[in-house]
This record gives C-alpha cells, sequence and structure tokens, in this order.
C-alpha cells in the first residue's frame, strides 16, 4: 500500500476486505520506497516518488487468476529485487499493484484488484483490469495483449512470493452469448448499457444524447463528478431513468486513418467496458457501434475489433448484446460474428 493511513482516516473498502482494522504493516513497500531515478531521465514532473509511471497504457485482459487473503497481502507488501538480476519491483496503492523495472524505474504494469466471495474460497481477490507499457523504448511488447496478459500472470506469482510450479488456481471464466441486434439502445433490457462519450463525460449528439436524455439529469451530474474518463478508459455510474441499472461510460477513439493507436484503444474501451460491468456484477449488457457514426471508425472494422475483443476477453457477463443503429450497422456486426 502507498501508506498507512494515519489515525482516523477513513480507508476504503478493499482495504478493509485485505487487512481488516488493523490496517497494513509497516513494513509495507509503497512508492516512497524507491528513492533514486536514473540520471539520464532526470527528475521531470512524470516521476512520482522516483519511479516513472506508465508512459502510454494499452489495456489487455486481466489474467484469470484468483489469490487467498494471504497470498494477497504477500502481494501487497510489495517486491524489493533480491540481485542485480532481478528485473522487477512493485508496490501496492490501495487496490493497485505498479509493477516496474528495477533498473530503469519505469512503470510497464498497472493491475486493480477486486475483493470476491467464491463458495471454495472466501476471501478471493482478482484482478479486474490491467495495463501495460506500449511504449516501444520502456519495454518492447508491441501489442499483443494476450503475451503481454500471460507475462503479467507469471509476474504476479514472481512477486507475491508464491513458487512458479503450484500457481495460484486458473478459473476458466464461461463464454458469454454475442449477438447483434437493431434497435435503440436505451430501449435494452439489460443490466448495464454502454455510453460513447467523450473524455469529459458531457452529453454529446446521437446515441450519447439519447443515452443522457433518457437517464435524466441525474447522470450528468454522476458523470461530472467522475471528473472525466481518458480515451480508451471506462467509468460506470448507476442508469438512474433507465430500464438498465447500469451506464458504463467509455471515451471512445476518432478516425484518423488507422496510425495513431486507434484500434489500440478501440479494443481497450470494450475491454475496459466489460470489466467494469464484472465489477458491479452486471450479467447482461448492450453495446452500441463505438467511434462509428460521427467518430468516422470504419463499419467493418470496427465491428471486427468489437467482436474480437469481447471474444478474447474473459468476464463473468452472461449476454453481450451489440445494438446497432442501421441495417449497414447490423451486416457489418452479423458479418463479425458469424467470421
Amino acid at each position: 500500500m502507498a501508506e498507512k493511513p494515519s489515525e482516523g482516516a477513513r480507508r476504503s473498502l478493499f482495504s478493509m476486505a485485505l487487512w481488516g482494522p488493523e490496517g497494513p504493516p509497516e513494513t509495507a513497500l509503497c512508492r516512497r520506497d524507491w528513492v533514486s531515478c536514473p540520471e539520464q531521465d532526470g527528475h521531470d514532473e512524470g516521476c512520482l516518488g522516483h519511479v516513472f509511471p506508465i508512459r502510454a497504457p494499452a489495456s489487455i485482459p486481466p489474467p484469470d487468476i484468483h489469490l487467498s487473503r494471504d497470498q494477497m497481502r504477500e502481494l501487497a507488501k510489495g517486491y524489493r529485487p533480491m540481485d542485480m538480476n532481478d528485473k522487477w519491483l512493485a508496490f501496492m496503492e490501495e487496490d493497485r499493484l505498479f509493477i516496474h523495472r528495477s533498473w530503469t524505474r519505469h512503470g510497464i504494469y498497472e493491475v486493480k484488484f477486486a475483493a470476491k466471495e467464491l463458495d471454495w474460497m472466501p476471501n478471493a481477490f482478482m484482478p479486474v483490469s490491467a495495463w501495460v507499457e506500449r511504449h516501444t523504448g520502456r519495454w518492447p511488447l508491441g501489442f499483443d495483449p494476450i503475451r503481454a496478459s500471460r507475462l503479467l500472470r507469471d509476474l504476479i506469482v514472481h512477486v507475491s512470493g508464491e513458487p512458479m510450479q503450484p500457481a495460484m488456481p486458473v478459473v476458466v471464466s464461461r463464454s458469454p452469448v454475442l449477438e447483434a441486434v437493431l434497435g435503440d439502445i436505451v430501449a435494452q433490457d439489460v443490466d448495464a448499457i454502454v455510453h460513447p462519450a467523450n473524455t469529459r463525460l458531457e452529453a454529446g449528439g446521437g446515441v450519447s444524447g439519447a443515452i443522457h436524455h433518457a437517464a435524466g439529469p441525474e447522470l450528468l451530474a454522476a458523470c461530472r463528478a467522475l471528473g472525466g474518463c481518458p480515451v480508451g478508459r471506462a467509468a460506470v455510474t448507476p442508469g438512474f431513468r433507465l430500464d438498465a441499472r447500469w451506464v458504463i461510460h467509455t471515451a471512445t477513439p476518432g478516425w484518423n486513418g488507422g496510425t495513431r493507436g486507434e484500434p489500440v484503444l478501440l479494443e481497450s474501451c470494450y475491454r475496459e467496458s466489460l470489466a467494469r460491468a464484472d465489477e458491479v456484477g452486471a450479467e447482461t449488457i448492450a453495446f452500441p457501434a463505438l467511434s462509428t457514426g460521427a467518430r468516422g471508425y470504419p463499419l467493418m472494422e470496427a465491428a471486427r475489433i468489437a467482436v474480437d475483443t469481447v471474444r478474447s476477453t474473459s468476464t463473468r457477463l452472461r449476454t453481450v448484446r451489440f445494438v446497432c443503429f442501421d441495417r449497414p450497422a447490423l451486416g457489418a456486426f452479423q458479418s463479425a460474428l458469424d467470421g
């Protein structure tokens, strides 16, 4: 954890679930424990606590692992490299694990955890969102999210101090039913609908305006309280006057010829939305055709990314519905589903 809370400080639900009322031990490593930056990088505003944050985050599927409370506590205590051959350091801040290269102090992974109650493992913890550095000067993983996720799983095992062979249990999530329909997203009978938002999460035109109008002014107030959302990320609010219990807001990329990371960002919108749906316990979700229409993303390519990303992402959802605004869009999504 970043710091042991001062007496009387309000602690998060995650911290309470992990540590109980006694809080984290004084020996838990935190950001402040890394006291030197490489001289060639200097000490600019991007150097937080003498470790460098991820410069160009790419969302990846979180590993399908569950940790016991004891395993999670070991992970949350942080990890200090044992010798010069050990390439990693790690620390936690509340529910976020940060994994950095030990020599350069560059951030490579960031993982958000959630506490779960399972029949076979009470007080379980699991990753629900993950990001990797895609800046090739820092870590040359390229844009292979599956490879990055597999390495992340190995690193979580490594930095938690657990042996590599008897790894934590792998839970295979059920595959949701994917379907494409022609219709109005605000009229869908689902637990959550996805709002294709701008970074301010304010009402726009088209689908965005329709969702805000149907949900009522309470939705705009809740969005403003979130303080915005970077492109490729997602946040969740109640649905207010909508039939859907939840609205998941994701800031979608515009099309710039496909050379400015648009595919990676669009994939991230879908993965992040699924992660937020899992966090609130949704079982059914409806997506519009993200980034098409006014955002200009080519329809066939957007549909392929949507379907491929949902199929490759672990989720607890039972049904994922793509709600298409016209027949060309429906044809594109149906073709992607059949492909």
